[in-house]
């Protein structure tokens, strides 16, 4: 059995918990970046062979981080990246990256009620240059029946 739980859902960010036969398989980091392939972009395997041309029309690039405690199987690495993969509207001018991180300490600073230093350190673990702000209570609107 597969299940999947958002955790946080920002503007550019979203990170999910994927569980697979009720054991967390993966926190999955999804961060549009809103820029085009970086140099070391290029490099990677299978961006290596394409054109310069072909990888200059992509001007949005989808950065999707597998982060967990140990290294993943060859077929559950394979179920994340086709299933994280459809998430992802992907176009003629916009593609995804995804990469995986093996992070030991993973499930000593992170566990169901995850904060916003908790997702931070994630980010840094996978070398992500994204910051979460601090969330001002002060600044959400209420509702109100008066």
């Amino acid at each position: 059995m597969i299940s999947v739980v958002r955790k946080l859902m920002l503007r550019d960010l979203e990170i999910f918990r994927f569980f697979k036969d009720n054991v967390a398989l993966a926190y999955v980091i999804i961060e549009d970046t809103r820029k085009p392939y970086t140099e070391e972009d290029k490099k990677l395997d299978p961006l290596c062979f394409l054109d310069e041309e072909d990888l200059n029309e992509i001007v949005n690039v989808f950065r999707i981080y597998f982060l967990s405690d140990e290294p993943l199987k060859r077929d559950d690495s394979v179920m994340l990246r086709e299933f994280f993969g459809l998430l992802v509207n992907n176009s003629s001018f916009t593609n995804y990256i995804i990469q995986e991180y093996v992070d030991v300490k993973l499930y000593e600073y992170a566990d169901d009620i995850c904060n916003t230093e908790t997702y931070q350190r994630m980010l840094e673990v996978v070398g992500s240059s994204y910051r979460i702000r601090e969330i001002n209570t002060e600044s959400w609107l209420h509702l109100s029946q008066d």
